[in-house]
């Protein structure tokens, strides 16, 4: 057998047909005609695609094999350089109408451990078990490259689905298992005279493919595939994307993993449509993040720091794996706060909303959106409205505020307080009609800290020292170190001041201490102004300053207490 190359067609067909068309003209094996009578030319004038609503599982306990001895010993094959044209059979109800033999309805893969199933129902002779020639074989293609491949007959099953006057609707299940290609084309040669094929299939007026029934090509080991709706980077609660690739259909439907468990415990996906364009078999699914799963959710949907949930999304095919998008889902940034911070800081919820969520929310949904704030303290039960400047308003126009006045504010330093954290859910609303949820924000409280010396010693001041004036510097310089360290996410500067008390011994005897430059006083002196996260370090280079005394000097060891505070600053943002 020599397979030579044949040009393609362009084509747009769909794979569904309507159930009704195949309950026509039943009748049993022994009706069945030769070749002479029911295949003489292969011409039919139908334009009705069949469908069956066969499945693998359905039909798995029901499966036969064709005999092991039928197979066709092939010395050598030339195998083509391109793909030939699918051939698509027909269906048409009347009793002296002949059917077109080829593919019926859609193609499906499924796996069982190792063996990997492609399966697809075909129109072929009503007998056609009962020919000894039938062979299939696949022809695939990796980079520009074309191989081809006998199939073993035991990796083979076939089931008669439906019987007709001289045509039965055939259930295929083959084995691809071991096959590594970016496409691939099943194709099945039987040029049986009583059982077999017609010499012409609609492959190819001109023959140059007879007695062959060829499929759609189909990805494999590597997938096209396109996900609308989602180009912009941004999914969220309720939306629908349109997913497209050229793979068999999957029984389960379950193409798509988000890697984020909980996002993909919500989602659905609906299988649309299989067609045939330009000679590829295209798979439609619709993947939608469920909203009513969605709202009140809160646990396992983990924030980095960034607007939004980080997810990708992923094809799982028994063939393959493959990513398709990386996506943030919502638009909304989670707040890590100290008590400390909220005391002096309002906190805009506008400063943690990603802008282009809220222009794709107006977008997809309407620009007439309005919103509620929606707050969950764990040392609560439930999720209760926000009480708080702009906790309800119009999208994009009026922005939640929050501050330690607000009820929500108090509840928030609570929380913060009793080291617990908390969430945030926005629900927007259309009409007052729920239309989405953004992803829950954390309210984390944080702690910025600071460390400072115990003592720092100046060693034995004489009398001297302090009566006529001098400059002390501290014996232990080198300990002598503020460190400061600072959240990462922290929404404020912070500053560190020192003060000394105004009774104290430096007071009395007319003397300053002197740290990073500066003279610590009575009241409170900026050491470190700071606006960066992480840890900051300082040398205090203390010094002990005396401008001369001229009193009673009580002959012992002086010791000052020292007030140190880090606390955050007094900022306002833009937005407020």
């Amino acid at each position: 057998m020599v397979i030579a190359d044949n040009v393609g067609s362009t084509e747009n067909t769909s794979l569904s047909g309507s159930p009704e068309n195949k309950t026509d003209n039943k009748t049993s094996d022994q009706n069945s005609v030769s070749s002479a009578s029911s295949q003489s030319d292969g011409k039919n004038n139908s334009s009705t695609v069949s469908s069956s609503n066969s499945s693998s599982a359905s039909s798995a306990s029901s499966k036969s094999s064709i005999p092991k001895n039928n197979i066709l010993a092939v010395s050598s094959v030339n195998w083509p350089k391109r793909f030939a044209t699918w051939t698509q059979g027909k269906r048409v109800s009347g009793t002296f109408s002949r059917n077109k033999y080829g593919f019926m309805n859609g193609v499906y893969e499924s796996a069982d451990g190792a063996h990997k199933y492609v399966s697809f129902d075909i129109m072929a002779h009503l007998s056609w078990t009962s020919s000894p020639k039938t062979q299939f074989y696949a022809l695939y293609e990796t980079n520009g490259q074309y191989h081809g491949q006998i199939i073993d007959r035991s990796k083979v099953d076939i089931v008669k689905m439906e019987s007709y006057s001289y045509t039965a609707l055939w259930y295929v299940s083959i084995d691809l298992a071991g096959i590594s290609a970016d496409k691939v084309q099943i194709c099945i040669f039987d040029d049986d005279g009583s059982y077999g094929f017609w010499k012409s299939n609609g492959v190819a007026d001109d023959k140059t493919y007879p007695f062959i029934i060829s499929s759609p090509i189909f990805g494999w080991s590597k997938i096209d595939q396109s996900l609308r709706d989602a180009d912009d980077g941004i999914i969220y609660a309720g939306q629908s994307m349109k997913y497209k690739n050229n793979a068999p259909r999957v029984s389960q439907d379950n193409i798509v993993d988000f890697s984020n468990a909980t996002l993909d415990s919500k989602k659905s996906i609906k299988f649309n449509q299989q067609t045939v364009v330009n000679n590829e078999l295209v798979s439609d699914y619709t993947i939608s993040t469920n909203l009513s799963s969605l709202e009140n959710q809160i646990t396992g949907l983990d924030q980095s720091g960034n607007y939004g949930i980080s997810t990708d999304l992923t094809s799982v095919l028994p063939s393959t794996t493959q990513a398709i998008k990386s996506v943030q889902y919502g638009g909304l940034k989670s707040i890590n706060i100290t008590p400390e911070a909220l005391a002096k800081k309002t906190i805009n919820l506008k400063d943690y909303t990603d802008p282009k969520f809220i222009a794709k929310l107006q977008k997809d949904l309407g620009s007439n959106l309005t919103y509620k704030w929606f707050y969950y303290d764990q040392l609560g039960t439930s999720m209760s409205q926000a009480n708080a400047p702009g906790a309800t308003g119009v999208l994009g126009q009026v922005w939640l505020s929050i501050d330690n006045k607000s009820d929500l504010g108090k509840k928030i330093e609570q929380q913060l307080n009793s080291n617990k954290d908390g969430y945030l859910q926005l629900k927007i609303y259309s009409s007052g009609k729920l239309v989405t949820v953004g992803n829950p924000i954390l309210i984390k409280g944080e702690s910025s800290n600071f460390e400072v010396p115990d003592l720092i010693d100046f060693g034995t001041i004489s009398t001297d020292d302090v009566i006529n004036g001098s400059s002390l510097e501290s014996q232990t310089s080198a300990t002598d170190v503020l460190k400061v360290t600072i959240p990462a996410t922290t929404e404020v500067g912070w500053e560190v001041t020192a003060r000394v008390p105004e009774d104290g011994a430096l007071a009395k005897l007319n003397g300053k201490l002197n740290l990073l430059g500066k003279d610590i006083t009575t009241s409170p002196t900026v050491l470190a102004d700071i606006n960066k996260s992480g840890e900051s370090s300082y040398d205090l280079d203390a010094k002990l300053i005396f401008s001369g005394y001229h009193g009673q000097v009580d002959p012992t060891k002086y010791s000052e207490a020292i007030n140190w505070k880090l606390e955050p600053k007094i900022t306002l943002n833009a937005s407020e």
